[in-house]
């Protein structure tokens, strides 16, 4: 059975892409509507400017969430179609971060690669299959997610530092952004396995 590169790509961006909306879910707050806003017209607008502000805020975090992803997917995708290494120093010098971190954030977009050019070469019609294809077992698939959340996380530590804004809620944010995306590839690996 021959691979269809194009294919494995969009699979791949696509489960990104679900990962992507179901974190910022996860770390947005979305408004909630009171009894007592509907009864005062103000308030009733009000909440409406929140959930428009939500919604655009869940697309905003879901882009950002994406970019490094999709960069990193499409350069081992090229590298892949044209039987090339992926250039993923243009990928580190593409991105917006700051030189003290460049080294914890090529090492995240080095491991990234792996996983996805795994992925990619391997033989599948769902995204699922293309993982089971990879890592045969869960223990296998959870010791990879594992260590691409680590160095994830050790990445967004040493950058929180350089993000402007309050570092309380910058770290609270990275965190939860954390814990959300452990907590559904975890769930994601026992779906595919079971």
């Amino acid at each position: 059975m021959s691979v269809d590169f194009d294919q494995n790509r969009e699979l791949i961006l696509a489960n990104e892409q679900a990962i992507a909306r179901q974190v910022a879910g996860e770390v947005i707050d979305k408004p909630i509507l009171a009894l007592w806003m509907i009864l005062i017209p103000v308030f009733f607008v009000f909440y409406f400017f929140q959930l428009k502000r939500y919604k655009h805020g869940l697309q905003d975090f879901s882009e950002n969430f994406l970019i490094t992803r999709q960069r990193t997917l499409d350069a081992v995708w090229e590298a892949t179609t044209l039987k090339t290494s992926a250039d993923l120093e243009s990928v580190v010098e593409l991105s917006d971060i700051p030189a003290e971190v460049k080294d914890q954030y090529r090492v995240w977009v080095e491991l990234l690669a792996d996983n996805y050019l795994l992925l990619i070469q391997a033989s599948g019609r769902t995204y699922n299959e293309l993982v089971k294809a990879v890592y045969k077992r869960k223990s296998n698939y959870l010791l990879g997610l594992k260590n691409l959340n680590r160095v994830e996380a050790d990445f967004n530590q040493a950058l929180a530092p350089h993000l402007p804004g309050d570092q309380q809620s910058i770290e609270s944010v990275i965190k939860s952004m954390q814990y959300s995306v452990k907590e559904l590839r975890r769930n994601q690996a026992t779906e595919i396995f079971s």
